[in-house]
């Protein structure tokens, strides 16, 4: 057993008492431990960057060498003991004798949390010839990533170069444990049970076989429910470690329950989906017909008479007062009494939730309120009511009211949300980044800090690996889109102008010069003769005007008319013979 400063802890399973305790091998947490196959050597991995071999009979490092630049979270070795796979953002096979790097794996956005090896291989192993990486060729292994919800499958292939995993199977919550079941090391059938974190066994039964190109699902389901009634639902009982028998009748123990009370159960998985329904451990089962008293009284009869001094204990109402003040010292002595951690927690929720007056009644759709009841009772419900909210200052006052201890739970949950609901993922990132940005005084003060949000964190980075090459795709193809739509509205000018004119006339410029001259002279000619035309013009129509009205004077008008004609007559013919 590993333990968060660095020690482990080797236990018997036959004395059920602690053997030996090794130290001195790592400085940090230690997450993953596994025995060699064939010698009396333990491996450990922490988050020290470093792997530690030990001599289990003296107890001493035997060897320790530095795995990766981050956190080491799991390994495993191969059956024939020669080679160890490592994990923490890659997966590594190592030389065990060497201590060399033969191939690298890549393909999980976090921390890899579980690793297992199948045996299956074509090659042999015994060839002296052959070398560490080709003993190993054919073999698979299996691994699980934190917040990841698919299980890959990889193999060692000592001619290829490919990094990327061969097969890979889909669940619909985060898995937790992985378990193998393998007939015989010779054949490629395995059963592989996944346990999620919603207390679900998921078993497969793939055949490694090469690449599969689509992603697998599961065989079947086991999960353990209460009996419901009819006015509740049944509730579910979380399943906490499974194993397989090696045995042809496909058994497999579940142990579910609590870690108080575990329940150690085998179950038949070959015959499809299971669901076994059990009592719930959470409520206790109490006879009613006894009554648990914390006094015990002897069992006497009416007919035995009991012999003892008188009633000694003063007479009056003392004896009431006395009587009510023990009963309350007893009540007051069986309260379980808080650590002083929880109280200074306590204490800081309480003057950070807001004081309401007593003559305003307390506001129960406060936001802030129910975040803080949401973090601290992980009620979903409550949660996704909360983080439906999108607008900045309502978040900024929200996550401004909010608790300092419950800033890292809200980050984490937020985490969650953004791996398992990417249709939500808009929301969460504006509640992530104003946490980050109103909290980080108090984030730079947590001293595991790097460990709470290095989910987080990878799954930021993950998604933002190929933001760059988006962006660059974005604008190769705003280039592309502007120049066909430049070229659509050239070609369109030219059918617009083509199609304008069917016919079109053009004259020389020297018959529209002379258009213009005769235009020019005739207007000088008659320009002369506007204002006599303008005279004679209002003079007929005074004419008209005065023989409408006047009849007796037509006569005289008609010799004026003839006297004034003859005398243009006259005057026209001295003129002519003037010019003669």
């Amino acid at each position: 057993m590993g333990t968060s400063n660095g020690s482990i802890l080797l236990y018997s399973v036959t004395k059920g008492d602690l053997l030996s305790k090794l130290d001195c091998g790592h400085d940090d947490t230690v997450n993953d431990l596994c025995w060699h196959p064939k010698e009396d050597t333990l491996f450990s991995c922490s988050d020290d960057q470093y792997i530690v071999q030990w001599n289990v009979r003296d107890g001493k490092v035997k060897c320790k060498w530095k795995a990766d630049k981050n956190s080491v979270t799991s390994i495993c070795i191969s059956p024939c003991g020669n080679i160890i796979i490592s994990a923490g953002r890659t997966i590594q096979v190592w030389d065990l004798q060497s201590k060399v790097v033969l191939k690298k794996f890549t393909g999980h956005a976090s921390s890899v949390n579980s690793l297992q090896m199948v045996s299956y291989s074509n090659r042999s192993i015994d060839e002296d010839d052959m070398s560490v990486l080709e003993s190993v060729d054919g073999c698979y292994f299996i691994s699980t990533a934190v917040g990841d919800r698919i299980v890959n499958v990889w193999q060692i292939q000592a001619a290829s170069q490919n990094k990327s995993s061969i097969v890979q199977f889909t669940l619909p919550d985060e898995p937790t444990q992985l378990n193998i079941s393998q007939k015989s090391e010779t054949e490629p059938n395995i059963f592989l049970s996944v346990l999620t974190k919603s207390g679900q066994v998921y078993i497969f039964d793939p055949i490694l076989n090469g690449r599969s190109k689509k992603p697998l699902t599961h065989r079947s389901t086991i999960q353990v429910v209460t009996e419901g009634k009819q006015s509740e639902m049944p509730k579910p009982i979380p399943i906490m470690c499974t194993m397989f028998y090696n045995d042809p009748e496909q058994r497999m123990m579940l142990i579910h329950g609590s870690f108080i009370k575990p329940v150690f159960e085998n179950v038949i998985f070959s015959s499809g989906d299971v669901c076994l329904i059990r009592d719930d451990p959470s409520i206790s089962q109490i006879s009613q017909d006894k009554v648990a008293d914390k006094i015990r009284k002897p069992l006497t009869s009416e007919e035995v008479t009991l012999l003892a001094p008188g009633n000694m204990a003063p007479t009056g109402p003392s004896q009431d007062t006395n009587s009510n003040n023990l009963k309350q010292s007893k009540r007051k002595s069986l309260r379980t009494e808080l650590s002083l951690a929880e109280r200074i927690n306590t204490m800081e929720i309480a003057q950070a939730v807001p004081e309401t007056s007593t003559s305003q009644q307390p506001k129960t759709e406060s936001l802030a309120v129910l975040l803080t009841q949401g973090l601290q009772s992980r009620d979903k419900d409550i949660l996704r009511r909360v983080f439906r909210y999108n607008k900045e200052t309502l978040i900024r006052n929200t996550v401004r009211r909010l608790p300092v201890p419950l800033v890292i739970p809200l980050l984490q949950e937020l985490a969650v949300r953004l791996n398992t609901n990417p249709e939500n993922g808009q929301n969460c990132v504006v509640w992530t980044k104003i946490a980050l940005k109103m909290h980080t005084s108090y984030l730079m003060t947590c001293p595991d800090l790097v460990h709470l949000l290095s989910s987080l964190y990878e799954m930021i980075n993950s998604r933002t690996t190929m933001s760059s090459r988006l962006s660059k795709l974005h604008g190769k193809l705003d280039l592309m889109l502007t120049q066909i739509m430049e070229q659509t509205e050239e070609k369109e000018e030219s059918d617009f102008t083509q199609s304008s004119a069917l016919l079109v006339y053009e004259e020389s410029s020297d018959e529209m010069e002379n258009v213009i001259e005769d235009g020019l002279q005739s207007r000088s000619d008659s320009e002369g003769d506007w204002e006599e035309l303008e005279e004679s013009d209002m003079e007929v129509h005074q004419n008209e005007m005065d023989s409408d009205g006047d009849e007796g004077g037509g006569e005289e008008e008609e010799e004026e008319n003839d006297t004034s004609s003859a005398e243009e007559e006259d005057d026209e013919v001295a003129a002519s013979d003037m010019s003669d």
